[in-house]
């Protein structure tokens, strides 16, 4: 649903994945981790796997198409013998590893939000076939058209200065709109054959998952910086976000017999582009994270049915405290210091920054409001507060479904032959998807479901 300028350091290396030991040199997918790209440098061949990688992704050039690539069949599950079997007469192709480095700063791509790169027919392609690519007939709304998708954005990118597209499914990706004019070729490694000793990888699928699991958080060491100052939100406007399938009334969509709106949202979005790259920009990804890093557990151990009134005040008075002044109570300037305490002052603000800061303040005073109030009802049972355990105060409860976070989620600690397993296209089921949780190798095979048609 939302837009932003970003880059990628010079020295970052990238991955792909291809049947061809000749670098790139127009347009392609790359990716952040090698795990990701080597699902795409698989031999193929009479009896050998080649058919499984994420649609869309790091594999293939142009001409080439890889099975299971832009244009492919969504992956499956596993890898049974009838799923690896290719026609007789089609001859061995090897599978390269290419290795590349940034020659430059990419300074002029586009990142796409939320699961951008999922080949869904359920929302996560919608910024891209109604606002990007509205006026193209490369895309359409085929889910699998992925690789018309890219030549629409690049063609558009060409327009606006726009060098590529960072989008996310197992993995996150880039695709590249120019490769000679950005990289700097290291090597392509051939793969061993399927059938030899060293080709032995029944782990494979496991390890992939293990290092998208790694990424949950984000793309680590720098190699991605989002400016979040730049942001454009379909949430900005006045547009009906509403699901027509009501049984996915969670997930929003973009109206699409909404022209007017959505041309708006996509002249802005271009617009991102029409100028040089501000330096002093708001690292909101940090604000963000420094409220729910400070209220998150807090939140959940107040709402625990284990909790004595004495404990529940001890943490309150720890988490509001700092923002009273005892010399002059005033409850009202004690809920506005702690909804603001985290919300940076800012010089020279964008239209966005306005936005993001009335959202965050609105969550923040929420929070804090709430606290307060359970404060008043704590501090209101004077002497009886003692160790006697109670029903947690309604209003937590209330406050943790109103903010949903995503850290109620997470896995905590898996084992070493486990893997936090979340519903991320093209794998997950329904449960994987509400209640993610430490799954090992042998019980991967059989969880889909929750992508539709175009997952597993």
């Amino acid at each position: 649903m939302s837009f932003f300028t970003a880059s990628v350091p010079n020295n970052t290396l990238l991955y792909h994945g291809t049947h061809s030991k000749e670098p790139v040199a127009g347009m392609e997918w790359l990716a952040f981790e090698i795990e990701h790209a080597e699902v795409f440098a698989r031999m193929r061949g009479p009896g050998g796997p080649g058919r499984g990688p994420p649609g869309g992704g790091p594999g293939g050039g142009p001409g080439e198409r890889p099975p299971g690539g832009p244009n492919g069949p969504p992956p499956r599950q596993g890898t049974s013998k009838d799923y690896l079997q290719k026609a007789n007469d089609e001859p061995i192709s090897y599978g390269y590893l290419q290795i590349y480095r940034t020659s430059r700063p990419l300074t002029k791509l586009l990142y796409l939000d939320g699961m951008s790169a999922g080949k869904t027919s359920m929302g996560t392609l919608d910024t891209q076939d109604y606002v990007m690519c509205k006026d193209s007939d490369t895309s359409a709304t085929n889910p699998n058209g992925d690789y018309g998708r890219a030549q629409c954005m690049c063609e558009l990118g060409a327009e606006y200065g726009i060098e590529g597209i960072v989008r996310m499914e197992a993995g996150f990706e880039l695709i590249l709109c120019n490769f000679a004019a950005s990289l700097e070729f290291i090597t392509a490694n051939q793969r061993p054959k399927y059938d030899a000793p060293e080709g032995v990888m029944d782990s494979s699928q496991f390890e992939y998952i293990r290092g998208v699991a790694a990424r949950y958080q984000g793309i680590t060491f720098g190699r991605v910086k989002v400016d979040y100052s730049s942001m454009v939100s379909a949430y900005f406007y006045p547009l009906n976000l509403t699901n027509p399938d009501a049984t996915k009334s969670e997930l929003p969509r973009l109206p699409v017999s909404d022209k007017e709106g959505l041309s708006r949202l996509r002249a802005d979005a271009l617009d991102i582009f029409s100028g040089d790259s501000q330096t002093d920009t708001v690292d909101w990804q940090g604000v963000v994270d420094m409220v729910v890093t400070r209220y998150s557990d807090r939140l959940q151990y107040l709402a625990s049915s284990n909790l004595t009134d004495r404990a529940a005040l001890s943490e309150i008075n720890f988490l509001l405290s700092a923002f009273i002044d005892y010399t002059d109570l005033s409850i009202p300037n004690a809920i506005e210091t702690c909804s603001r305490i985290y919300l940076p002052p800012m010089v020279s603000p964008t239209r966005s920054d306005g936005l993001i800061y009335e959202a965050v303040f609105a969550v923040t005073r929420k929070i804090c409001s709430t606290l307060f109030e359970v404060r008043d009802v704590l501090l209101g049972a004077g002497n009886e507060v003692d160790s006697t355990v109670t029903m947690p105060n309604p209003a937590i409860q209330e406050l943790i479904e109103y903010l949903n976070w995503s850290t109620w989620l997470e896995c905590g600690r898996c084992a070493y032959d486990e893997v936090c397993y979340v519903a991320i296209w093209p794998w997950g089921s329904v449960e994987d998807h509400e209640k993610p949780g430490c799954v090992k190798s042998d019980d991967l095979s059989g969880r889909r479901g929750y992508w539709g048609g175009w997952g597993h």
